[in-house]
């Protein structure tokens, strides 16, 4: 590579460390670190300084290339962005920015992460290490990833683009790794996983959408028979395992023929949901909403078969179901008047704007209220109902009873 570009790239390295206080290293295609602008990092000492240790826990291959930002995850919870630099179309090296992390780790969590490692010695530089790495979220670094791009290679990508592209390789390889390994390994010591034939009829059901069939089975199964993914945590192990069903969940919902950018998008939001819980019961009732959600969503594709417009429409309010969106809101998005909006979902659909979302509002407080401990007045602010009473009355107006008396039927059922 002739001298110049080298000086440009590493110019705009310096300006992206700079701007983001993140380390920046570029590779050339033979794996030979051309240079790094460390900004005061240093690596993960777990890694004993040796940057191939570093390109090994996150699957780093130097002749690899993408035609958009990648963000990476090490085996050590850090994560990198991979921007590849094309020079006249040719492929000339990648940018490593990073390491950052997701969230403060708690002590208990980098203990965890020491012991994976047997990294005893380097405990105290562990912690001090991870400490002073920046903090980003998902969404930020695929907006310093697009930002990146941009600078390096003259092409500004869509962030949906982007977010889809990420996803589809969260899916395909992290889930994916060492799966025969572990397999053979689990048959030999006799730690079996669900019954083949059990979780078929499940994922069946789902990608079918049969909604009511769900309440005769549980993925979940008591705390002996899960499978272990994790050595040091049972909460770990099993939020491991319902990552699992996540995804084994999501392509299901895919092939019911939900929409793949939406379902990655809900199952990232369950993924976000179940790394903030640290209660075993509370997993478990994430775990039945995963399957109900996804269900009652295919359930729904296949009872009404809009057009593109009026499916993202519905897909918009339904990931915004939290946030106090209104019809305004929804029409910039789509693209239409609010006018425009309203005559050709009543065409559609058959009912309002306002009376669907009204309705998506309430299936969502009746998950909250059969498979959480969340109280009424914690539900109706959460869904953003002016008040309670108002929540109490369109729940009624939906589902013929009170919030209050569906809850008391459903332990009448259980029982």
């Amino acid at each position: 590579m002739m001298s110049s570009n080298i000086d440009v790239i590493k110019s705009l390295c310096k300006l992206v460390s700079n701007t983001f206080d993140l380390a920046t290293l570029f590779i050339e295609p033979n794996g030979n670190v051309a240079f790094e602008c460390i900004n005061n990092q240093v690596l993960n000492p777990l890694y004993k300084n040796e940057k191939q240790n570093l390109f090994n826990t996150m699957q780093f291959n130097p002749n690899e290339q993408s035609s958009f930002p990648v963000i990476r995850k090490t085996l050590l919870s850090e994560n990198y962005i991979l921007i590849s630099i094309f020079l006249n179309d040719d492929f000339n090296g990648t940018v490593l920015i990073g390491p950052s992390k997701p969230h403060e780790f708690s002590k208990i969590e980098l203990n965890g992460l020491i012991n994976d490692v047997q990294g005893f010695f380097s405990r105290e530089q562990v912690f001090n290490y991870y400490k002073v790495i920046p903090t980003f979220t998902y969404e930020k670094l695929i907006d310093i990833g697009i930002m990146a791009f941009k600078l390096f290679n003259g092409i500004l990508l869509p962030i949906g683009k982007v977010l889809s592209k990420n996803n589809e390789l969260i899916q395909t390889v992290e889930i994916n790794k060492k799966v025969i390994s572990i397999a053979s390994k689990n048959l030999q010591s006799g730690v079996l996983h669900h019954d083949p034939l059990l979780e078929k009829e499940i994922f069946n059901i789902i990608k079918e959408g049969r909604v009511e069939d769900l309440k005769d089975f549980s993925i979940l199964r008591d705390e002996e028979s899960v499978g272990i993914l994790s050595k040091s945590s049972y909460i770990r192990s099993l939020k491991n395992n319902i990552i699992v069903l996540i995804t084994l969940v999501t392509r299901s919902s895919i092939e019911g023929g939900l929409h793949p950018e939406f379902a990655f998008a809900l199952s990232d939001t369950f993924i976000q949901q179940l790394e903030e819980l640290n209660n075993f019961n509370e997993i478990k009732e994430l775990a039945q909403e995963v399957r109900y959600t996804f269900t009652y969503k295919v359930s729904q594709i296949k009872k009404n078969r809009y057009s593109k417009t009026i499916t993202l429409c519905q897909n918009y309010i339904f990931t915004n179901i939290y946030e106090n969106i209104n019809h305004n809101d929804i029409a910039e998005m789509i693209g239409l008047s609010p006018q425009h909006l309203s005559s050709l979902f009543k065409k559609e659909v058959g009912i309002s704007l306002s009376e669907f979302r009204q309705q998506e509002q309430v299936n969502e407080a009746k998950k909250l209220i059969l498979y959480s401990n969340t109280p009424f007045s914690e539900v109706s602010a959460l869904l953003n109902f002016s008040d309670q009473s108002y929540f109490t009355k369109v729940f009624k107006k939906h589902v013929g009873i009170t919030p209050k008396q569906y809850k008391e039927r459903s332990y009448l059922l259980e029982e």
